[in-house]
């Protein structure tokens, strides 16, 4: 239940065996291999070292294989069950050679056909825009390439339909000698031929001019407008048919699905190890590696080292290294990492895991923020299905936030029953619009929405506990180090502060006497006065600094205060879920009355769930995060990242030499 102890790993291996050394160092799992390129231009190594050159086969087939699965779900969309699993593979089988040689020439394929498709609705789309510039001049009876003799001219055009046709046709021919032809009108232009004298060219165009005419000009188009809209159709068709024939030759490539997922995954690997091996130094027959590795995992790391003819060794961390941060925790606690690494990772250097100490906090706050047994039943549930059903890799992300919904589940649940709370108060509601007679489980504990104050105390209790806690992991975390004074002056003198004004308080509201808790609070204050400055020079200075110091209990009061929240949350979700109650019943024992209660309680609490679930998690995290974490916890630590099986459609079965 601690940060794991790393080592420095260095070795040298030869060129010839450095990807099947990869793989095998990915199948182990625990070792994260840095770049070694910056080696190359140190000048106490250049003259041995140059960086190492990859091909990029795998990059260059995955870019293949990528748009190939895409245009595969586009044209033949898998049917997967609802939180389908990944496919299980064995290691022997997942790295198929002939299997990812046939898939990416399926990919080429598909990819091809693909592109076909793309030209074919690109051509598609010129023609159909060609008809429908085309369909206004469906009824012109003349061809569009028309001519007329030497003296006279004939063009096509359209002006503003504002005007009525009549009109523009007076004022035109009164211009010249013309005659203009209405081929058709829609709401915003007329569309003409023109004929005229050439003599009258410059008057009749200028007469139109004033309607906003515009010559139209039929570019390499011959016979009539409805000919060439009849061929436009008719080729529109035949591209239609070609790309359904081309999407059909997609759709049979479906069966292959899962080789193409299959080599996707590999060469995703592959890929990854090219990179990493592009980031290494090397000579002409070996490359140098280096990295870190847990540090009981020696033995095996040593093994595969042996076997591959390398030269290695395993040192611990030196000053000025930053080793990787790996948590390893019991069973229980693992999950509640995924909240920790949402906020940062502890640093190395600080051998300490807030995971175990969080945890029981955040399982608490939680089910007190949610407080409903069968919201917890349906949280628990729902989580533990969505875990067997999808069976999502151990150590990632979704199923360690499944696991903590279990957990967090069987909290609500706890606390419901505690409070008494059953889908809010359903069962008095309920039982009352059935029998006319209100019953009702009562709570272990009390009922927050008759006791509100109570629950108030309740949560900033829980604060003054956990703060207190993070102190004490401070003051543990000084003393550890040497810094036993620093505990005293910083940590130590501010309990009898905090808690006797805390003390006080309450002491005040009970009516009782306060001497003594005054002087607790006097006697921690004269300790932070006197201590809190003594980093500073001369009496004044360290005056100044104590009174600095004593500044600080706003900010442990407030932090306090914090905690209300978790009353807040608990007092929204009961207050959400007994208003939905009380709709849902509105319409009485009736027929409809049921039906509406079903409606409404449905729906209604659905809502309730989520939007308190998404709120519930937020906040307790917040108070991990600020409040908690705030007193002790160093972030900043960078995550161990081993060579691993990441894959994304397979889960591969570890096997046992």
């Amino acid at each position: 239940m601690s940060i794991v102890k790393m080592s420095r790993l260095r070795f040298v291996a030869p060129k010839s065996v450095r990807k099947g050394l990869l793989r095998e160092l990915t199948r182990l799992g625990c070792v994260q291999i840095d770049s070694s390129a910056a080696l190359a231009s140190d000048p106490e190594w250049s003259g041995i070292l140059q960086p190492n050159d990859e091909s990029g086969e795998a990059r260059a087939m995955l870019a293949e294989l990528k748009p190939a699965l895409a245009t595969l779900a586009e044209y033949a969309p898998a049917k997967k069950p609802f939180l389908s699993p990944r496919r299980y593979i064995s290691e022997r089988d997942f790295y198929d050679k002939p299997l990812i040689d046939h898939a990416v020439s399926t990919a080429e394929k598909i990819v091809a056909l693909n592109k076909e498709i793309i030209a074919l609705q690109a051509e598609r789309g010129r023609v159909s825009l060609k008809r429908a510039s085309l369909l206004p001049w469906i009824d012109c009876p003349i061809a569009l390439d028309a001519s007329v003799g030497k003296s006279c001219e004939l063009f096509f055009g359209v002006c503003s339909s504002s005007t009525p046709f009549e009109h523009i046709a007076t004022d035109a021919e009164s211009s010249g000698e013309c005659e203009l032809t209405l081929v058709n009108s829609d709401r915003e232009q007329h569309y003409l031929i023109v004929l005229l004298h050439r003599a009258a060219h410059e008057s009749v165009l200028a007469a139109l001019r004033t309607y906003g005419f515009s010559f139209v000009q039929f570019k390499d188009l011959h016979a009539t407008a409805r000919e060439n809209v009849a061929d436009a159709e008719t080729r529109m068709d035949a591209l239609s048919d070609e790309i359904s024939r081309k999407e059909e030759e997609i759709r049979a490539c479906a069966p292959e699905r899962s080789a193409l997922e299959q080599a996707f995954d590999a060469l995703t690997l592959e890929a990854r190890r090219d990179e990493i091996l592009a980031s290494l130094s090397a000579t002409k027959k070996t490359v140098f590696m280096q990295g870190w590795a847990p540090t009981d995992t020696e033995a095996a790391v040593s093994a595969v080292l042996e076997d591959a003819g390398c030269a290695y060794e395993f040192t611990s961390p030196e000053e000025g290294d930053t080793p990787p941060v790996l948590l390893h925790n019991a069973k229980l606690v693992a999950p509640f990492s995924m909240v920790t690494e949402l906020y940062a990772l502890p640093t190395y250097e600080s051998q300490l895991d807030p995971n175990p100490l969080m945890s029981p906090f955040f399982f608490i706050f939680f089910g007190l923020m949610m407080a409903d047994t069968s919201y917890g039943i349906l949280i628990a549930l729902g989580s533990y299905i969505a875990l067997k059903r999808m069976r999502p890799p151990e150590s990632g992300m979704i199923a360690r936030l499944l696991k903590v919904g279990v957990l967090c589940g069987i909290s609500t649940f706890i606390w419901g029953i505690l409070f008494g709370s059953y889908f809010g108060d359903i069962i008095p509601v309920l039982s009352k619009m059935a029998t006319g007679v209100e019953r009702n489980i009562p709570p272990l504990l009390f009922d927050p929405m008759a006791e509100p104050m109570t629950l108030f105390i309740m949560s900033l209790a829980f604060g003054v506990i956990q703060i207190f806690f993070g102190m004490g992991v401070k003051a543990y975390q000084l003393i550890r180090t040497g810094h036993a004074v620093d505990a005293l002056c910083d940590i130590i003198f501010w309990y009898p502060l905090v808690g006797g004004l805390l003390w006080a308080i309450v002491t005040w509201f009970m009516g009782g006497n306060l001497t003594p808790c005054l002087i607790t609070a006097l006697i921690g204050a004269l300790g932070v006065l006197f201590t809190g400055g003594r980093a500073k020079k001369g009496f004044f200075g360290k005056l100044i600094g104590g009174l600095g110091s004593l500044y600080g209990i706003a900010n442990y009061l407030s932090d306090i205060l914090s905690y209300s929240r978790l009353l807040a949350l608990c007092l929204a979700t009961a207050v959400i879920a007994k208003v939905m109650n009380t709709m849902s019943v509105l319409g009485g024992n009736t027929v409809g009355g049921w039906i509406l209660f079903v409606a409404v309680f449905t729906i209604g609490h659905v809502f309730n769930v989520g939007i308190n679930l998404l709120g519930t998690f937020v906040h307790t995290s917040r108070l991990q995060y600020i409040e908690f974490f705030g007193k002790f916890y160093e972030p900043g630590g960078k995550p161990f990242k081993p060579l691993f099986y990441k894959t994304k459609y397979v889960e591969i079965i570890r096997e046992e030499n």
